[in-house]
């Protein structure tokens, strides 16, 4: 690029849209996100731990040390159960990821591009559809990389929008 050209002599740069490399990332971002969102609903949703109060000296002692983790374990794992906080939280990833984005004076959301979710038990968990790695979306046709392939300043643009509310 800093090389002297002879005179007369022509330089060609070509750019190109490397269409997989998009499409790879935004499927780690639901991968990741996905991920959040399961352990967060698992803490959230987490069985009650009624019953298990913090063992005392003498209680203790009369159990093993595996007796002993399993009871602490029981307590620690329910401690956001029903949290109001981790549950405001989990309706706004939700809420956030289904929005509509303004590009141009034209709305989008995730859905536009064939990120979507399923059914209500996943609890909000995103599929991308045409990925064949995904059970829910490998039968439906890519929308994300045709619209990559066609528009990618817009896609790019919703996913900074969404990435942004996200954030």
């Amino acid at each position: 690029a800093n090389a002297v050209t002879a005179e007369g002599e022509a330089i060609t740069v070509t750019v190109n849209k490397d269409v997989d490399a998009v499409y790879d990332k935004v499927k780690n971002f639901i991968k990741q996100y996905n991920e959040l969102l399961e352990e967060m609903n698992k803490l959230y949703n987490a069985d009650s731990a009624k019953g298990y109060d913090i063992l005392t000296d003498e209680e203790r002692e009369a159990m093993t040390e595996e007796q002993i983790e399993k009871w602490e374990n029981k307590i620690k794992d329910s401690l956001l159960r029903r949290d109001d906080n981790l549950g405001s939280l989990l309706n706004t990833m939700k809420t956030t990821v289904s929005k509509c984005i303004s590009v141009n004076g034209k709305g989008y959301a995730l859905s536009s591009f064939g990120i979507v979710t399923s059914e209500y038990t996943e609890k909000g968990k995103l599929h991308l559809l045409g990925d064949e790695e995904d059970t829910y979306g490998k039968d439906y046709a890519d929308k994300l990389k045709a619209a990559l392939s066609e528009d990618a300043d817009t896609v790019m643009k919703v996913l900074s929008g969404v990435a942004k509310e996200l954030y």
